[in-house]
C-alpha cells in the first residue's frame, strides 16, 4: 500500500471533502456525501475499522446488510453504497491504498418502478390553480425545459434571452453549463410575469419570492406542493415535471440525445431512469416501427 499521511477513515474523508469541493460540486452534491459517509465511518468505528487499510469488502457488505435490516428503501440503500464507492474510488484515484475495497462489492438492487409525471390534463389543472403570473411562469418553465429545482432557483435575469427562449443554466449538476429552450407560450408568461417585477437588473432572480428576494429550492416546493393540492395532483414537484418534460419530448419524437443533452445528463443511462414509459406508449412504438408490419 502507498505511504501516506492520510490513512485514518476521516482524514481520507477531510480530502475526500475539499476535492469535491475544488472540483465546484454542487452544495446539493456535497450534502450527499455528508448526510451519508459519516455514517458509515461512524459504524466502522464500531468494528474496530479506523484505517484506510482495514477497510474490507466484508465490512463493506456488513454495513448494507445492517442498513437493509433497518428497513430502509431501496433507493436509500443504494445512494449510501454509492457514496461509500465513491469514496473509495477517490481514494484510489489519490493513492490512499492500492486496491479498492468496493471492487468486489455488489451494488444493492432497486426495483424498477415507473416514476411520476403528470399528463397532460394533470398539467391543465395545475396551471388552472395558478393564482398568480409568478407561479404560471414557474410550471411552464419546468414542464418546458426540464430544469432541476436547485438550477432554476440560480437562475439571473441575464441567463434568460427572452428573444430567443434560450436560457443558460450556469453550474448545473457536477458544476457544468448548459444551455434549455423555452417555447412561444412560455416565452409569453414569462413576459406577463417580469413585466410586473420592478427588480430586473442582471444579478436579479429570475424567479423571486413574494418579498422579493431570490427563490429558494424550499421555497419552489411549497409552491409545487400548494398549487397541486388546489388542482388535486398529489405528486406536482420539481422532479415530476422534469421527467414530464423527458417523457413528452419523447413522446414527440425528440432524438433522444438532445434530449440528453438538454437535461444535462453525462450518459443515456441516467436519462432512461427518467423515461418511464407506458403499456400505451410501447404499444404505440410497435404499431409505428413494429418489424413485420413495417418490412415484410
Amino acid at each position: 500500500m502507498p505511504k501516506t499521511e492520510f490513512t485514518t477513515l476521516l482524514d481520507a474523508y477531510s480530502l475526500f471533502l475539499l476535492d469535491c469541493k475544488a472540483q465546484k460540486f454542487t452544495t446539493s452534491t456535497i450534502d450527499f456525501y455528508k448526510n451519508r459517509l459519516p455514517k458509515f465511518f461512524d459504524w466502522c468505528k464500531t468494528q474496530g475499522v479506523t484505517t484506510l487499510d482495514e477497510l474490507k469488502p466484508t465490512h463493506i457488505r456488513a454495513y448494507l446488510v445492517h442498513c437493509q435490516e433497518r428497513n430502509l428503501k431501496d433507493n436509500t440503500l443504494h445512494g449510501f453504497a454509492r457514496a461509500i464507492r465513491r469514496f473509495c474510488n477517490f481514494a484510489i484515484s489519490e493513492e490512499l491504498i492500492s486496491v479498492s475495497p468496493f471492487a468486489k462489492v455488489r451494488m444493492p438492487k432497486v426495483a424498477k418502478q415507473i416514476l411520476p409525471s403528470l399528463t397532460t390534463e394533470q398539467v391543465k389543472r395545475v396551471l388552472a390553480a395558478c393564482d398568480n403570473d409568478r407561479d404560471k411562469a414557474v410550471v411552464l418553465f419546468l414542464v418546458d425545459t426540464g430544469a432541476r429545482a436547485s438550477e432554476l432557483v440560480r437562475l439571473n435575469y441575464s441567463h434568460l434571452d427572452l428573444k430567443t427562449g434560450a436560457v443558460f443554466i450556469e453550474r448545473g449538476k457536477m458544476s457544468k453549463d448548459r444551455h434549455v429552450f423555452i417555447g412561444a407560450r412560455t416565452q409569453k408568461q414569462l413576459q406577463r410575469y417580469l413585466m410586473r417585477r420592478k427588480n430586473k437588473a442582471p444579478g436579479d432572480p429570475l424567479f423571486a419570492a413574494l418579498d422579493g428576494q431570490r427563490l429558494t429550492t424550499s421555497g419552489l416546493r411549497q409552491l409545487l406542493i400548494r398549487v397541486g393540492r388546489a388542482a388535486g395532483v398529489d405528486h406536482c414537484a420539481p422532479h415530476a415535471l422534469r421527467r414530464t418534460f423527458a417523457l413528452w419530448s419523447l413522446r414527440a419524437g425528440m432524438n433522444v440525445y438532445a434530449l440528453q443533452r438538454l437535461m444535462g445528463h453525462d450518459d443515456l443511462t441516467t436519462l432512461l431512469s427518467y423515461l418511464g414509459l407506458t403499456k400505451d406508449d410501447l404499444r404505440d412504438a410497435h404499431d409505428q416501427h413494429g418489424a413485420v408490419d413495417s418490412n415484410l
